[in-house]
């Protein structure tokens, strides 16, 4: 069991010591790629150096005042460093013997195990590369404890009331500036925060917090001093304008060290954890809220869509200009574009002033677009604020402009075309990316009939050239030819004895709009429409030529015949994940077959061998002989017998004068999908078939243990089906308030239905536990399988990150947030292929989220600094993942010696790699991954998860074939691993002797 809920509690004091690794060659430092020449989260690089004399949990931070104040601290902190580092030196002499015989004993242990496990290492240098990991233990996941009333009644007792003077506000902002998360805070959030802060006063002796204690508050000297004390010694003192507790602002956690008042009178501010957090919170989304309502006023960004307005938002940078100052300066170059968010500024044309822009108002949409000069000089009038985007930005996370801008119009009018809306989003987008797109200007004749001089000049313009046109920009007229009204007195009719014929107005389209779905549904048909242009106007003209290669060589028919089938087909998990090609294969297989009313399609009772779906017509399900209902078009039956030898359960006849099926034959079926694919559909489909009731279980062993229970291996006694048994403690859940959390748990593992997601069969409960039931899954964690591997090769390292992106891909598509990826929440099925296991850390996003949780390592930045997340924290933990697969140790912290060493150097660390990693892409996309500035890192822009699986590091892997389970893994299991054996036991579990709660029974009804 492994997550925020099911793990065992996060450790939140110094994590195990790791081996010590190879020297890291920097080979970059710029998270975001070659093109970011410094850390994205630019405001993370002004974060200030905090002292090294006192315990890391109670580091104080930079102290500020006169330059004789900092002189005289200095000069303080100088011999209390001497003081400190005389007493570690006999501490470090003391230990040190111990630990070099624990370091021994150690390595003797994993050389023995390394001679089982490991492969012969190709390696010249006098130190081999180490294991992915490198010596670490399984992580855990942060389970934020909100128990800190000890702490808190004790200040309580200390607080004052007193009015904020600019003094003191200056002391706090320079303070909370140099503080680890509020480093990248602009100055409305530091000036926020500055006045959410509390005063205490304390007298001589008096306790500020305990060691071991939890805390929650981060506190900054207003005067007097401190005494830092840790296992009853005096370490360091903290004076004026330094802080302590930094740790806190992140998570509750317990407090390091004993901080003692030293000077007779002496006061704090201090701000809680709750506090801090929530202000960020309100402030941040007060601000995504503001900022997304003036991107909706720029005309051309309405035509993005819901997603895409929310990546710009995330992207858009503030800046204050003040009175007189210029933003923009006629004749510059520009390509960045300004919303004003508060204050006014000037219009200038050479040297003329022209208007006044006010909130709201936006400029330079055109430099976006065009390589163009600035056509005027805007000067703030007053102190001014923007919001503004630059092009290069823009295009990082979005793309071109002017082409998504098209893209979404063309995308959304083949959606509401008759023809085109059945078509799956991939053959669209290939639709889109095969048009033709012209400028046209006013009143200008762009289709014509009759313009056979136009036609043979060019085969676009034939009278079969186009098929399809879009309005991208403009409006145009749609003409028909009909016959003339006859005319009496001219005698009627031309002169050849022909009809005369004579255009009217059909349809009048404007931007956003597209025709010709009869020309597409009748190829052969000539286009026999004029459309001349009502103004200057681009338009978008979809080809027969590149109809029929988008198509691949299919008429509009059997496109459409195609589509609906595998639209059919994709609703049933044993066709769902068959790879591209074995679905291809499939559908080509089905046979129309034709039934007449009354006729029997199958028979109750006889063996099964084919699976249908009903192209037209009405089907009647009868049982002993009575109808129990009917299908219509496009439902299907009898997709058991593809895969099991069993008797038809019910009668199947035909209700309709006619009824047309598409059938397929089970030995095609079997000629498709074997191997591997085949015994994970056969034994899907068994587990999931079964009536599990909680008294036909029999457990066989424990095969792990958390915070809340254990995982036990039972057996379904009836069928000699094989489960995993996840037995919860309620009493343990209401102890520690995470009630919502399983509750949720429990509806996102219910919703998940992939191949390499853990299966949920269904849950139980009794008066002292809730039982999670789930496919059973043998081969052990991905932590331990990385370890025996070694360092993985890029097939291997492929093979696994292909397989994460795959199962949080299909999380993400339902705004899931996983928000625990780490090696030790993956398992290994016996085929070796992937299973994501523990959703205790799941949540469904609706817009941003704010709690601080996961596994530290593998935390993205944006998740610690509290001003809100999305999906894209995912994403972050692929790079580290990856990292950690191919280069050993993990990219950030890898080395620290505590929490708040890990969030700082995720927060503002170089991102270095090993000399013995020499792959080019795979270092790339590790950048572009750990990039810190979400909205441009890989897989984050509104192109999704297609840039990583389009990236050169990917240039050689199937992903096709993965899905399909048609590669060979990396490791195969022997046997089974579980991870920890343990003695037989029933389902009957002791319960936590000294939790006396009050549960109201109801919290878990839905169990």
């Amino acid at each position: 069991m492994g997550a925020c809920s099911s793990k065992a509690q996060q450790q939140t004091r110094d994590p195990e010591p790791r081996e010590q690794q190879p020297a890291l060659e920097p080979k970059t430092s710029e998270p975001c790629g070659p093109s970011d020449a410094a850390a994205p989260v630019e405001a993370v690089r002004k974060m200030s150096g905090s002292s090294a004399t006192a315990p890391k949990g109670e580091m104080p931070t930079a102290s500020t005042g006169t330059p004789e104040q900092q002189q005289q601290q200095q000069e303080q902190q100088q011999q209390q460093q001497q003081q400190l580092e005389r007493q570690q030196q006999q501490q470090q002499e003391q230990q040190q013997h111990q630990e070099q015989q624990q370091q021994q004993q150690e390595q003797q242990e994993q050389q023995q195990q390394d001679r089982k496990t490991s492969q012969p290492q190709q390696n010249d240098d006098a130190a081999a590369p180490p294991k992915p990991g490198g010596e670490r233990k399984a992580q855990k996941a942060i389970m934020q404890q909100d128990d800190t009333q000890a702490e808190d009644a004790r200040l309580l007792n200390h607080l004052e009331k007193r009015e904020k003077t600019d003094s003191d506000l200056s002391l706090i902002r320079s303070s909370l500036s140099g503080n680890l998360v509020c480093s990248s805070l602009n100055d409305s959030e530091v000036e926020a925060l500055a006045n959410a802060v509390q005063f205490f006063t304390f007298a001589k002796g008096d306790i500020v917090t305990k060691q071991g204690e939890n805390g929650s508050y981060f506190f900054i000297v207003h005067s007097g001093e401190f005494e830092v004390i840790v296992n009853e010694k005096v370490v360091n003192k903290i004076v004026q304008g330094q802080a302590f507790g930094e740790i806190s602002l992140i998570h509750n956690s317990a407090r390091t060290a004993t901080i003692k008042t030293l000077s007779d009178q002496a006061a704090l501010w201090g701000v809680q954890r709750q506090v801090f957090r929530e202000t960020l919170k309100q402030l941040s989304s007060r601000n995504f809220a503001e900022n997304r309502q003036f991107l909706a006023s720029v005309e051309f960004f309405q035509m993005l869509t819901e997603a895409q307005k929310n990546v710009i938002t995330n992207a858009l940078v503030v800046q204050s200009f003040k009175p007189g100052q210029p933003i923009v300066k006629e004749g510059e170059k520009g390509d960045i574009l300004y919303i004003i968010k508060s204050g006014k500024a000037r219009v200038s044309i050479k040297g003329k002033d022209v208007r006044l822009l006010q909130k709201g108002d936006y400029f330079g949409e055109r430099a976006l677009l065009y390589d163009e000069p600035r056509s005027a000089t805007i000067t703030a009038e007053e102190e001014t604020i923007c919001v503004s985007i630059g092009r290069d930005l823009l295009d990082r996370v979005l793309g071109n402009l002017q082409h998504v801008l098209f893209r979404n119009i063309m995308l959304e009018a083949l959606q509401q075309s008759k023809v085109f809306a059945s078509f799956p989003t991939e053959q669209l987008s290939r639709l889109i990316g095969s048009v033709v797109v012209k400028d046209y200007p006013e009143n200008y004749l762009i289709l014509d009939r009759e313009n056979r001089t136009k036609a043979s000049a060019s085969p676009l313009f034939s009278a079969q050239g186009v098929r399809f046109f879009f309005v991208l920009e403009g409006e145009v007229s749609v003409y028909a030819y009909r016959e003339a009204p006859s005319a009496s007195s001219s005698g009627g009719g031309s002169s050849s004895g022909e009809p005369r014929m004579e255009l009217h107005l059909v349809d009048t389209l404007k931007r956003g709009q597209a025709f010709g779905d009869e020309y597409v549904l009748s190829p052969n048909k000539p286009f026999a429409h004029c459309v001349r242009s009502n103004g200057p106007a681009k338009l978008a003209l979809l080809t027969a030529s590149a109809l029929t290669a988008t198509l691949g060589g299919q008429d509009i028919d059997e496109t459409l015949d195609y589509n609906n089938k595998l639209a059919i087909t994709k609703k049933m998990y044993i066709f769902r994940y068959l790879s591209e090609q074995q679905t291809q294969t499939l559908i080509r297989a089905f046979k129309t077959v034709r039934y007449t009313q009354g006729e029997a399609i199958i028979r109750e009772g006889e063996i099964g061998s084919r699976f249908f779906i009903i192209k037209l017509g009405e089907v009647a399900i009868l049982k002993g002989g009575r109808r129990v209902r009917t299908l219509g078009r496009h439902d299907y039956f009898g997709e058991r017998a593809l895969l099991h030898d069993e008797r038809r359960s019910a009668t199947v006849a035909a209700n309709s004068p006619e009824v047309d099926l598409w059938v397929v034959d089970k030995d095609v079926f079997l000629q498709i999908v074997k191997g591997p694919m085949l015994t994970h559909l056969e034994e899907r489909i068994r587990m999931q078939d079964t009536k599990v009731e909680f008294k036909d279980l029999q457990v066989v062993r424990v095969v792990g243990r958390g915070t809340f229970g254990t995982v036990k291996l039972v057996q379904h006694i009836p069928t000699k089906i094989r489960y995993a048994l996840k037995c919860v403690s309620r009493k343990s859940v209401v102890a520690l308030n995470q009630q919502d959390h399983i509750r949720l748990e429990r509806e996102i593992m219910a919703e998940n239905d992939h191949p390499f997601i853990i299966r949920l069969v269904r849950t139980f409960r009794d008066k002292d536990f809730l039982y999670f039931l789930t496919e059973l899954v043998t081969g052990g964690e991905l932590y331990d399988a990385i370890r025996k591997l070694g360092l993985l090769g890029r097939y291997q390292a492929q093979f696994y990150l292909a397989s994460i992106v795959l199962a949080i891909e299909y999380l993400h598509e339902r705004n899931i947030a996983y928000r625990d990826l780490k090696p030790e929440n993956i398992l290994l099925d016996s085929q070796g292929y992937v299973k994501l296991i523990d959703f205790g850390c799941a949540k469904k996003m609706q817009g941003r989220a704010y709690t601080l949780v996961g596994t530290p390592h593998y935390m993205a930045p944006e998740v610690i600094l509290g001003k809100g997340y999305t999906l894209t924290a995912d994403t972050w933990a692929f790079g580290v993942c990856l990292y950690e697969f191919m280069c050993g140790p993990l990219p950030f912290g890898n080395d620290a010696e505590d929490q708040l060493e890990i969030f700082r150097d995720i927060l503002a660390g170089k991102l270095m790699f090993p000399h013995y990693v020499t792959d080019q892409d795979a270092i790339n996309l590790m950048k572009r991954l750990l990039c810190r500035l979400p909205e441009v890192r890989i897989g984050c822009s509104i192109n999704g998860y297609k840039d990583i699986k389009e990236h050169a590091f990917f240039s050689d892997f199937d992903w096709d074939r993965l899905a399909g389970r048609d590669l060979s893994p990396p490791l195969l299991p022997k046997g089974e691993t579980y991870a920890e054996d343990a003695e037989e036991g029933g389902l009957e579990i002791e319960e936590d002797e000294g939790i006396e709660l009050e549960d109201e029974y109801d919290w878990d009804k839905d169990f």
